[in-house]
């Protein structure tokens, strides 16, 4: 009986001792929640629509979407060690706005739990240039040219028109909309379009995920699909075979058109009507 509870005791005096640890741990890493994000700068530039807008942002993540006025609002957002340790510029003229974000020293790393968010409203017709180094990108309701980057996270647009570039280096990317150009290469995630509207030409790239694609049903295209390690599959009618296996599928959707390539290294590719 005496070794039992002595047994009990040295267990929750374990139990104390790991959760006061574990419980250090975490204040060092001072892990901040979205509560804590604060606005660290903010500005409001009158200008004309059809201009660009360029973003830099140094691990941090970016969102813009469009409004009916001829001016663009940028506001920062972040916790106290984006304050410290990060330097902010928006700065702007009739052609071009620009906001960079970056780290005041070099030697700063993802253990100073950093948080940002950059928000900018722009005029529905706007061309934008968004780069980001570790953080994910949403971008919706825009026409115009459009290039989004990251390095570390996931990209969304969405009710976008004109020409639209996308890379992201480790995420997904997942893109709605029609009546544009689209380039998207992804190095390490899933890629997801469901488009609507006439084909300008997509051209869809992955390393390490899957595609899938939604299309209108009267979609005009020329079709180059492929996989290295995974399947292909059309549920639309496709005539003009030239080949087809498992593995790639080549062809026309309605007569033929603008081309629709898609291709992975290690993933499935599938298109199917919306």
């Amino acid at each position: 009986m005496f070794l039992a509870q002595y047994l009990y005791k040295q267990l929750v005096i374990l139990i104390i001792l790991f959760s006061t640890i574990s419980f250090s741990a975490c204040s060092a890493l001072n892990i901040p929640s979205d509560d804590d994000l604060q606005l660290i700068k903010e500005k409001t530039i009158n200008i004309s629509p059809g201009k660009e807008l360029k973003v830099d942002v140094s691990g941090g993540d970016v969102i813009v979407t469009s409004w009916k006025k001829s001016e663009v609002e940028v506001k920062i957002w972040g916790n106290e060690n984006a304050m410290e340790k990060m330097n902010f510029s928006i700065e702007g003229n009739d052609e071009l706005i620009k906001v960079i974000a970056e780290r005041k020293s070099s030697a700063t790393s993802w253990f100073s739990s950093i948080q940002l968010e950059v928000e900018v409203k722009v005029p529905e017709q706007f061309n934008v240039d968004l780069n980001t180094s570790g953080g994910d990108i949403k971008y919706g309701g825009v026409e115009g040219n459009a290039r989004l980057n990251t390095s570390g996270g996931d990209i969304w647009g969405e009710k976008f028109m004109g020409n639209l570039k996308i890379s992201t280096s480790g995420g997904d990317i997942s893109l709605i909309g029609g009546d544009t150009r689209i380039d998207a290469e992804n190095s390490g995630g899933d890629i997801k379009l469901d488009y609507n509207g006439v084909n300008r030409g997509i051209d869809l790239s992955t390393s390490g995920g899957d595609i899938e694609v939604k299309l209108p049903e009267k979609f005009s295209a020329s079709v180059d699909l492929s996989t290295s390690g995974g399947d292909v599959s059309c549920s639309m009618d496709m005539s003009n075979i030239k080949k087809l296996s498992g593995s790639k599928l080549v062809g026309d959707l309605n007569g033929g058109g603008e081309k629709l390539s898609a291709h992975t290294s290690g993933g499935d590719v599938s298109v199917d009507s919306r």
